[in-house]
């Protein structure tokens, strides 16, 4: 403040700057939660936020892509992540191996495959785990059984509609064409 000459103390300016930055914080909260949802782009298990930038290097360039709205932007047109990879560098390129990206709020640039590795040991770990082996002995037990009954009651049904239902007219029911007497012979 002294090299530009203003007269404003270090706490005006510490009000403004902290007045500014919740400016924009609600800029950006308005943006991406209208209409009561986030914006973005959901890319499998990795959701990327409105404003993510997306970059891609290939023969010595770089192209850039950012999220707007709903959409991945790429040169004014809506390109999917491998949309992307391929009006980069052609075929035979992995999005979740190629493209880096920059959410709002992170500090750097990380590859896509990072992130979804992240998301997954993630999930991995909000599953509840057995206590001790003898738990996981028998959670593995009961699943096996619900297996097996679940295989018993499909054989038992498969066996009702194999079976072949044969007429079981009594003798004396039956019509005197039905029966075969002596005098038929076959040759």
């Amino acid at each position: 403040m002294h090299a530009t000459g203003s007269n404003v103390s270090v706490d005006q300016a510490l009000g403004m700057a902290i007045d500014a930055w919740l400016a924009a914080e609600e800029a950006r909260a308005s943006r991406t939660m209208a209409d009561g949802s986030a914006k973005g782009y959901q890319w499998k298990c990795l959701f990327l936020p409105d404003t993510t930038q997306i970059r891609m290097s290939f023969d010595g360039r770089t192209e850039y892509a950012e999220v707007v709205g709903d959409a991945i932007v790429h040169r004014g047109r809506s390109v999917s992540p491998r949309g992307l990879t391929l009006a980069v560098a052609g075929d035979g390129r992995n999005a979740w191996r190629e493209l880096v990206v920059r959410r709002p709020g992170d500090a750097g640039w990380l590859r896509a495959s990072v992130l979804r590795a992240r998301i997954e040991r993630a999930s991995r770990q909000a599953q509840p785990q057995p206590a001790t082996p003898a738990d996981s002995m028998a959670a593995a037990a009961r699943c096996m059984s619900d297996a097996l009954r679940s295989a018993l009651a499909v054989v038992e049904h498969v066996n009702v509609q194999a079976a072949q239902q044969y007429e079981r007219r009594a003798e004396r029911h039956r019509r005197a064409a039905d029966k075969m007497g002596e005098d038929c012979a076959f040759d």
